[in-house]
C-alpha cells in the first residue's frame, strides 16, 4: 500500500455526509493473477482482506478485488477502492467529486481532447486542464472551474491560520473548565489569545451572569493576564460575553457593563419562530447597538433538528456592513452557522466574519477545524476573517 486518502463528501468537508469513501494506491503486481489465491497475495487483496476484517465491521455489503463495502457498528457505511499508483491522482480527483464539479472538469477535458486516467497526482490533472489546483472544499461547481481556468481562485484560509478563539465559555457560566484551564489549552493550540464569552443573565439555564458577576469575572481575567505578563508571555485572555438578543432587539445586559468588556457577542437564544420581518428587525437592532461587535450563530439552525430563522439575510448583511458588525461562523458540529453559501455571500458583501468554537470544555477548542472547513467552502480568505490576525489588528475590526 503506497497511499491512502478519504474522498467524497468527507474530503470536501460538507456539513453532513453519507458514507465514508477511501482510496488506496498500490503498486501493480507483475505476477499473473491466475487464481484467487494469487490475487489475495497481491497488495490489493491484502487491503481488501484487512478492510472487511476490521473489528468494527458488522456487515459486509460486498467484497471484490478492487472495491469493498461494509457497515460499522456505529452505523457508517464505508467503501474502499484500490487503484494503481500511476493513476491515483485521476482517481482521487474523480472520487472526491462533487458530481457537478466532475461534469464541469470533464467538459473542459473533452474540449481539449484529453484523457486524464494516467495522472499520478491531482495537481497533474488540473495542470493538464490548464487550471489552478482546486481545493477539495470548493469543488461544488459554484464558479471554481471558471476561476481556476482564469487563474483567479482566491487564496482561501489554511487550517493553521487562526490566531485565537473569541467564543468560549468558562465555569463562570455553563462551561466545564476554569478560565486558566481554557487559556492554557488555547496556548497549547498555538493561539495568541482567547476570548471568554460567558452567557449573560437572560439565559438562566446556562447560569448566565448578571452585571455584578461579570465584574467579578473580569477581575479574575485581569489577574490571569497579569500572570502572563510576569511570565513574559504575550498571550492574552480577552473579556467578552455572549449577551442575549431579546425579542425587541435589545440586549439583556446594561450598556455600562458592556463598556467594560473587550468585545461583545450577541445571539438569539429564544423565540426562534418570529415572523421574518420581525426577526430581521430584531437582529438589525442588536447590530445597531454600539457595543455589539459580533453576532453569534446568526441564522440559528441546529443541523437535523432546527431550521434557520426566517430572516432577510441580504438585509442583515447590509446592516452588518453599515454598522461594522462581524458575523460568526460557529464551529459547533450541530451548528456550522453561518453555512458555506452564507459565508460566500458575506465575503461578497465585504462583511467580516470570525470563526469560533463556542467551546464549553477545553477539548472542544479543537472543533475549530470544522469551522475553518466551512469558511474554506465559502471561499473566505485571511483578510475576510478577523481572527486570522494578531491581537492588535484583530481588535481594530471591532467597534
Amino acid at each position: 500500500m503506497e497511499r491512502v486518502d478519504y474522498c467524497g463528501s468527507l474530503r470536501r468537508m460538507k456539513e453532513t455526509i453519507g458514507d465514508v469513501d477511501f482510496l488506496v494506491a498500490v503498486k501493480e503486481s507483475r505476477k499473473p493473477a491466475r487464481n484467487a489465491s494469487l490475487r489475495l497475495r497481491s497488495d490489493a487483496g491484502r487491503v481488501m482482506d484487512s478492510f472487511v476484517a476490521m473489528p468494527s465491521v458488522v456487515k459486509i455489503w460486498g467484497k471484490g478485488t478492487t472495491k469493498s463495502s461494509v457497515r460499522t457498528r456505529e452505523g457508517f457505511d464505508m467503501d474502499i477502492r484500490v487503484v494503481p499508483k500511476n493513476s491515483y491522482g485521476a482517481a482521487l480527483q474523480y472520487f472526491t467529486g462533487s458530481k457537478e464539479h466532475n461534469i464541469a472538469t470533464r467538459r473542459v477535458a473533452m474540449g481539449k481532447g484529453l484523457k486524464l486516467s494516467a495522472s499520478v497526482t491531482e495537481e497533474d490533472v488540473y495542470k493538464a486542464l490548464g487550471m489552478q489546483w482546486v481545493a477539495p472544499e470548493i469543488r461544488e461547481d459554484r464558479g471554481e472551474v471558471e476561476a481556476a481556468l482564469a487563474d483567479k481562485l482566491p487564496k482561501i484560509i489554511g487550517y493553521h491560520d487562526i490566531k485565537g478563539d473569541l467564543h468560549t465559555h468558562s465555569d463562570w457560566d455553563g462551561g466545564m473548565n476554569s478560565i486558566t484551564e481554557m487559556a492554557k489549552a488555547a496556548l497549547e493550540m498555538g493561539y495568541d489569545y482567547i476570548g471568554i464569552a460567558d452567557h449573560t443573565k437572560f439565559l438562566r439555564i446556562e447560569h448566565g451572569l448578571n452585571e455584578k458577576q461579570l465584574e467579578r469575572r473580569n477581575k479574575e481575567i485581569d489577574k490571569i493576564n497579569l500572570k502572563f505578563q510576569k511570565q513574559k508571555s504575550k498571550f492574552r485572555v480577552l473579556k467578552g460575553c455572549e449577551a442575549n438578543i431579546l425579542n425587541d432587539g435589545s440586549i439583556d445586559i446594561k450598556d455600562e457593563a458592556l463598556k467594560k468588556l473587550d468585545y461583545v457577542i450577541a445571539g438569539i437564544h429564544s423565540n426562534f419562530k418570529m415572523p421574518k420581518d420581525k426577526m430581521t428587525d430584531r437582529l438589525i437592532r442588536a447590530m445597531e447597538n454600539p457595543h455589539v461587535d459580533i453576532i453569534s450563530h446568526p441564522t440559528g439552525r441546529i443541523l437535523k433538528k432546527r431550521d434557520e430563522y426566517q430572516i432577510d439575510f441580504d438585509k442583515v448583511l447590509r446592516a452588518a456592513r453599515e454598522t461594522g458588525t462581524v458575523l460568526e461562523v460557529n464551529a459547533w458540529p450541530e451548528r456550522l452557522d453561518l453555512n458555506d453559501q452564507n459565508i460566500k455571500k458575506a465575503k461578497e458583501a465585504q462583511v467580516k466574519i470570525v470563526v469560533n468554537t463556542d467551546a464549553h470544555h477545553k477539548s472542544q477548542l479543537k472543533m475549530m477545524e470544522l469551522g475553518i472547513a466551512q469558511v474554506r467552502r465559502g471561499w473566505a480568505e485571511k483578510k475576510d476573517v478577523i481572527n486570522c490576525h494578531p491581537l492588535q489588528k484583530m481588535l481594530m475590526f471591532l467597534k
